[in-house]
């Protein structure tokens, strides 16, 4: 199927209706940037977090209507947006936490253009009375602006939802989860937590992994080539010879790049999480009054930021064996203000005709990585040898 056959079945051939759908008929608008709140902001207002609850179910309903049956597939009325319910967040959550902490925004627009200041001038600085009597005979200070534009990529999955689930998750409490369409959203979601750490669309594959030609640019493109550092020769054995060395480059970018620290999150595996766990001699903790006990850390923090682990920081198999990225022992210190998915459309359905006693769907999403950061903002600390 063609590229243009692709957009047309998606609806994905009106930029502006798209934006206008999807972004500000919910409530999103624009900033000077040209992105979004993102959506997880928005979500930590209760009010708002309220009003999108059952998001999906409405939307079953809907479709299930006759009007909505008359509806085509390439119309983006017809689309319904997943991310902005609850419970697909919930989803996002547990079986990708690193892509539910990631800023996920909209764009009004493709390609997505983001304006980095790479140089500036050095101020004119201190001056005596006279001096400062006679700026307007001083040249003017500049800075440069590198633009970047990123070009949104498709993401395409079919659902198959049987007319009784259908009606169920309609009329009453259903765990989404359990659903067609929550297995297919935890795919999306652990796909794209993959393509974010790791996408190369260079490998030219052409299996829909992140290493396919038309899949994004994450992390590891992304970042600044002198931001990617081999760890794979670090000696690890002092005892907490690990958490010295990942504090020791949080530092150095702290130091380098002057960043807000609570920007910062640290990204890493189970199993390097439960190497720094070891490292800081864990304690069992026991809670008398539930008569348990609980030995390691739900939560560690380094030098005040985060560690967040997912098992996607791992090494994959893609390409026909041909792309086989990561590693368990892969750090990645992101930015939140620099690091961002931007979308025309978020993750989303649209109806495809009916199958059996049931509805074909097809849930696509049309966005991008972005690196507002220049690369320079983050860091991709490669294969601790753990």
């Amino acid at each position: 199927m063609t590229l243009a056959k692709v957009k047309s079945v998606l609806g994905l051939t009106n930029h502006g209706q798209l934006y206008e759908h999807f972004w500000k008929s919910q409530g999103f608008t624009a900033g000077a940037d040209g992105l979004t709140q993102s959506i997880q902001g928005a979500m930590q207002n209760p009010s708002v977090r309220e009003q999108y609850k059952g998001f999906v179910q409405r939307g079953f309903k809907a479709l299930a209507s006759p009007e909505r049956a008359k509806a085509t597939s390439t119309t983006v009325a017809t689309a319904i947006p997943l991310v902005f319910d609850p419970d697909i967040l919930d989803i996002m959550r547990t079986d990708a936490p690193l892509l539910a902490r990631l800023p996920m925004r909209g764009y009004a627009g493709d390609p997505v253009r983001v304006n980095p200041i790479t140089a500036r001038d050095a101020p004119v600085g201190f001056v005596s009375e006279a001096g400062s009597l006679a700026l307007n005979l001083q040249a003017s200070n500049d800075f440069t602006i590198t633009n970047r534009d990123y070009n949104h990529k498709i993401y395409a999955d079919v659902v198959t939802i049987g007319d009784f689930a259908e009606r169920v998750s309609a009329e009453g409490p259903i765990n989404l989860r359990e659903t067609a369409l929550g297995a297919r959203v935890s795919e999306w979601a652990q796909r794209k937590e993959q393509a974010i750490l790791y996408g190369d669309h260079t490998q030219g594959g052409i299996d829909g992994s992140p290493g396919d030609a038309n899949a994004f640019d994450g992390m590891i493109v992304e970042t600044d080539a002198a931001n990617i550092v081999d760890k794979a020769a670090v000696n690890l054995a002092d005892s907490q010879a690990l958490l010295k060395d990942i504090k020791s480059e949080v530092k150095s970018l702290l130091q380098t790049v002057n960043v807000n620290k609570s920007d910062l999150e640290i990204w890493t595996s189970h199993t390097l999480f439960d190497e720094l766990e070891n490292e800081l001699q864990v304690r069992a903790v026991l809670d008398q009054n539930q008569a348990s006990t609980n030995f390691g850390y739900e939560v560690i923090y380094i030098s005040g930021i985060p560690v967040i682990a997912s098992h996607n920081v791992d090494q994959h198999t893609w390409c026909a064996g041909a792309y086989t990225p990561g590693d368990e022992g892969d750090v990645f210190i992101m930015n939140r203000r620099a690091n961002a998915f931007a979308s025309l459309a978020p993750l989303f359905t649209v109806p495809l005709g009916r199958t059996g006693l049931g509805d074909d769907l097809a849930m696509g999403e049309y966005g991008t990585y972005i690196d507002r950061g220049n690369g320079q903002m983050s860091k991709y600390l490669q294969a601790y040898n753990i």
